[in-house]
């Protein structure tokens, strides 16, 4: 499973864009693809700050989710000033039925879009997690 928290920072003055391409991203990646647990997005206390949770079944849907077509044809360099992908591992008993992420190795066999993807998103799964677990 491979669980995110994305912290976003829009441009000033593109909220009404930046909220209309975040509601079409949750309306095709419902419609479209499987293994997605939770796609959702907040707005932050300061302004022009967004936050996503993400969590998909594991690191191959999130790396197909991030390669689809929907999400590589909006243009996020007309709203985006800064984007953190920040992996995140939900607290036993206390993680909202989520799995823990786990970053398993890349099939000999991986298409190009998957070395592409693991390449633009590597997991980085911190070692003080597996005392945790």
């Amino acid at each position: 499973m491979t669980t995110l928290l994305a912290h976003i920072t829009i441009k000033p003055g593109t909220e009404e864009q930046w909220e209309a391409i975040m509601h079409d991203m949750v309306t095709q990646t419902f419609a479209t693809e499987e293994g997605v647990l939770r796609y959702e997005y907040w707005k932050g206390q300061e302004p022009n700050m967004y936050y996503c949770l993400l969590s998909f079944k594991d690191k191959w849907t999130f790396y197909n989710h991030q390669m689809s077509d929907h999400h590589e044809g909006h243009d996020f360099g007309a709203v985006l000033d800064s984007i953190k992908l920040e992996y995140v591992d939900p607290v036993a008993g206390a993680g909202g039925g989520l799995p823990q992420t786990s970053d398993p190795a890349l099939p000999d066999d991986a298409s190009e879009a998957m070395k592409t993807a693991q390449e633009r998103f590597p997991l980085d799964i911190p070692v003080w997690w597996a005392v945790r677990k």
